[in-house]
């Protein structure tokens, strides 16, 4: 009898040790790392899965006015803003309330940006081909986050603005299906400069009509300061490993997040280990090129050593294992991009 106490009160921890180790940021806490998220947007979406449902779009907003204060050029800050906010919105429990804050607090110029990369990155219809999301489903799914957007932007600066760059991201993400969104999104806007210049600054914005694409109206109208140039922002930001997320669902209501019972899906993936000894690390996706990097030794051994929740590597090969590199007798293989200290 001893020995099946034990053994249920030993699978009792295991269950329960996830719940355990993720629980939620007491305000204190959470606040003591909007500094960490700020110079480190890779560490938003670990965090922001740690932070209580109701405080996470008040975290965005205080991280996204730590990026507002640092120095740099409008391309770095740019970089900042995108890789913070998308990491939010990817981590957050409700994600049409963070979406929201995004559109509040981000400064106007660096929401050219953001809107162009979230239609295709995370909001796109095409993001899953498995779960086509069709045009009766897309219009709900984007009214319904566009009216937290433009509740939100209400009491923010430039609420027109504002809201016509969320309607811009959706209608960049529908791919042109269906007819008259535009006029939907337009219509459901509550600031009276919104209603009145939105579909014409959509329609510079896109380059309809074969005309050059612009923002300089919009940006004009919210005296905002000068627009980024995307191409060295994208440089500065692109992660080669990165894939296009499908979170379009995921805005139907709060807790329908990314978060899931599996490992992987809890406290931005903290539960799950490295499958390969001397596999690259990276935060959330994000590769550590610091320059402050220390190099990794050479790994001696050819068989993988560890596992994961699949069963361990016992006889797999280490795709890491340094041979003789560079020799003639065996193939070259590089060094790991990544090193950790």
């Amino acid at each position: 009898m001893k020995l099946k106490k034990m053994i249920e009160t030993c699978m009792l921890a295991v269950c329960v040790l996830p719940f355990v180790a993720t629980a939620e940021l007491s305000k204190a806490e959470w606040q003591a790392k909007v500094g960490d998220c700020a110079n480190n947007p890779a560490a938003m979406k670990s965090v922001i899965a740690q932070v209580p449902t109701a405080d996470q779009a008040d975290f965005v907003a205080k991280v996204n006015a730590a990026i507002a204060k640092k120095p740099g050029s409008s391309e770095a800050k740019a970089a900042d803003f995108y890789a913070a906010n998308k990491a939010a919105v990817s981590g957050a429990t409700d994600k049409s309330a963070v979406l929201a804050e995004v559109y509040a607090t981000v400064p106007v110029e660096y929401l050219t940006d953001i809107n162009e990369r979230f239609a295709t990155e995370l909001f796109s219809r095409k993001a899953n081909p498995e779960k086509p999301v069709n045009d009766k489903q897309f219009v709900e799914l984007s009214t319904n986050a566009l009216a937290v957007v433009n509740k939100r932007c209400e009491s923010a600066e430039n609420a027109g603005v504002r809201q016509t760059f969320a309607a811009l991201m959706f209608v960049r993400a529908s791919e042109g299906s269906p007819e008259g969104l535009v006029n939907t999104y337009v219509s459901q806007m509550t600031d009276p400069q919104a209603k009145e210049s939105a579909a014409g600054w959509i329609s510079e914005a896109t380059g309809a009509g074969g005309t050059e694409a612009s923002y300089d109206n919009m940006l004009a109208a919210a005296n905002a300061g000068d627009e980024p140039d995307h191409a060295i922002v994208l440089q500065m930001s692109s992660d080669p490993s990165a894939l296009m997320e499908s979170l379009l669902a995921d805005l139907q209501a709060p807790g329908a997040g990314s978060a899931s019972g599996s490992a992987a899906g809890m406290g931005g993936g903290a539960f799950t280990t490295m499958g390969v000894s001397g596999s690259p690390v990276s935060v959330d996706g994000f590769p550590d090129t610091r320059l402050d990097r220390v190099p990794r030794g050479a790994i001696g051994s050819s068989s993988a050593v560890g596992g994961n929740s699949e069963g361990t590597n016992e006889g797999k090969e280490n795709p890491y294992y340094s041979r003789r590199r560079g020799s003639g007798a065996e193939p070259f293989v590089p060094e790991p991009i990544d090193y950790v200290k």
